[in-house]
C-alpha cells in the first residue's frame, strides 16, 4: 500500500469505525478466558451430581430377590454420582488456561488481577479432591457388593454421597476463587499480540479514552475524573483492509512501580508487551489535575523505560489552554504534536506519522492463525 493511499485511507477513518460482529466475535476469543464454560460452585456440583444419580431407573428384573435389585439400584446411583462430580471438578481445572502458557500480557495480567499462585493453589486443590473421592467410592461399592440388606445399602450409598459432599464442601473456597477468577479475567479485551498496537499513555484524564474513542471501535467510558478508565480497552483502527490496534490504558502515575496500584500496573503490562507504536499525551492546560512538569517526568520515565518503542508526544486540549501555558509548555518540550482529540484537530497527522511506524498485517489474518492454532492444540488433545 503506498503512501498516498494510507494517507487517503486515514482521512476517511478519522471518524470512528466499527468492526464487524463477526470479527468482533473472533476478537473476543482471543481473550484465552473468555472461553471458559460455566464453572459450577461446590453445593452446584453436588446437587447436580445428586439429580443425575437419583434419575438412574429404579426398574430391574422383577427375576431377581429384592436385595440383588436394591444392590444394583444402589451400586449404580453411587457410581453416577462419582462419575458426575469427578466430570464437574475436572472441567473446573481443564477448562481453564494452562498458566505457564499465556502470552506474558495476560500472565502479567493474571498475577495483577488475581496472583498466579494462589490460582495455581486452587486449581491444584480443586483437582487434588479427585484421588480421595475415588478411595470413598471404591470402598463403598465393595460395601455394597458384600452387603445383605436392602436397607443397609441405601445407608452405605448415603453414607458415600455424603463423604464425597464433604470434601467438596472442604475445598468449596478454592472453586469460588477459580469461578472470581475468570470472572475478573474474561472482561479483559481479546487481544492480537503479534498484531501492530498503538498503545496510548499519560496521566488519568489526559484524554487517552477521548482519543481512542475518536478514531477506533472501541467504547471507552468518558468521564472528568481521574482513573475512569479502569481497566485496558482494545479499539481497531481499519486501514483499506487492515486493522490497526489501539489501546487506552489506565492513567499511570510519576511514581515506583511498588507503590502503583492494581489500575496502574495495568497499563504498564500493555506498554511492556502490546505497544509497538506508543503514544503519550500531556494536558498543559492542567485540567487532568496535575502540573505540566510531574507529566513531563512520568514522559522521561517512559521513554527510559520502553527505549526501544517508537514515542510520538501530544500536547492535548490545547483549545483550553491558556496561551501564556501553551507558549510555555512548548518551550519545555519544543516540537511536539498539538492536538484536540475531542474535535480531531491535529490527530490525522498524528496518528499517521505513528502509523507509518508500525508494521501493518492483516488483524483478521492473525485471528485466523490465531483460532487455527487453538484448533490444532484441540486436534492434539484429543488424539491423545
Amino acid at each position: 500500500m503506498s503512501i498516498a493511499s494510507l494517507f487517503q485511507a486515514l482521512t476517511t477513518v478519522l471518524e470512528r469505525t466499527h468492526i464487524n460482529s463477526e470479527s468482533d466475535q473472533e476478537m473476543r476469543k482471543l481473550n484465552p478466558f473468555r472461553n471458559i464454560p460455566t464453572i459450577m460452585t461446590a453445593e452446584d456440583i453436588i446437587e447436580y451430581a445428586h439429580s443425575r444419580s437419583v434419575k438412574i431407573s429404579m426398574k430391574s428384573s422383577l427375576r431377581l430377590a429384592r436385595v440383588e435389585r436394591t444392590r444394583i439400584r444402589e451400586i449404580t446411583r453411587l457410581q453416577e454420582f462419582t462419575k458426575s462430580v469427578k466430570i464437574k471438578l475436572k472441567a473446573v481445572v481443564d477448562d481453564f488456561p494452562t498458566i505457564d502458557k499465556l502470552h506474558p500480557f495476560y500472565h502479567e495480567l493474571t498475577e495483577i488481577l488475581v496472583g498466579i499462585d494462589k490460582l495455581k493453589q486452587s486449581l491444584g486443590a480443586v483437582h487434588n479432591c479427585i484421588p480421595p473421592i475415588d478411595e470413598i467410592t471404591n470402598k463403598h461399592l465393595e460395601a455394597l457388593r458384600l452387603a445383605q440388606d436392602h436397607r443397609q445399602m441405601k445407608k452405605t450409598r448415603r453414607a458415600a454421597k455424603g463423604r464425597i459432599s464433604s470434601i467438596l464442601r472442604a475445598t468449596a473456597k478454592n472453586v469460588d476463587f477459580v469461578i472470581d477468577a475468570k470472572r475478573k479475567m474474561s472482561n479483559l479485551p481479546g487481544i492480537a499480540p503479534n498484531s501492530p498496537t498503538i498503545v496510548c499513555a499519560g496521566f488519568p484524564n489526559v484524554g487517552k479514552s477521548t482519543l481512542v474513542r475518536a478514531v477506533s471501535s472501541a467504547e471507552p467510558e468518558i468521564a472528568y475524573y481521574p482513573f475512569t478508565t479502569k481497566s485496558v480497552i482494545v479499539g481497531h483502527l481499519k486501514i483499506d483492509e487492515q486493522n490497526v490496534q489501539i489501546v487506552d490504558t489506565p492513567g499511570i502515575l510519576d511514581r515506583p512501580m511498588s507503590k502503583r496500584n492494581e489500575i496502574e500496573r495495568q497499563a504498564i503490562a500493555a506498554l511492556k508487551y502490546l505497544a509497538h507504536v506508543i503514544i503519550f499525551l500531556i494536558d498543559p492546560s492542567e485540567a487532568c489535575g496535575w502540573t505540566l512538569g510531574d507529566q513531563i517526568n512520568l514522559y522521561n520515565e517512559v521513554r527510559r523505560t520502553f527505549v526501544m518503542n517508537p514515542l510520538f508526544v501530544a500536547f492535548n486540549k490545547i483549545d483550553i489552554t491558556p496561551a501564556n501555558q501553551l507558549e510555555a509548555a512548548r518551550k519545555l518540550m519544543p516540537d511536539v504534536y498539538e492536538i484536540v482529540a475531542t474535535d480531531g484537530t491535529g490527530v490525522e497527522e498524528m496518528l499517521r506519522d505513528a502509523i507509518e511506524e508500525v508494521d501493518l498485517t492483516s488483524m483478521e489474518e492473525s485471528v485466523r492463525e490465531f483460532v487455527s492454532g487453538l484448533s490444532r492444540r484441540e486436534s492434539f488433545t484429543s488424539d491423545d
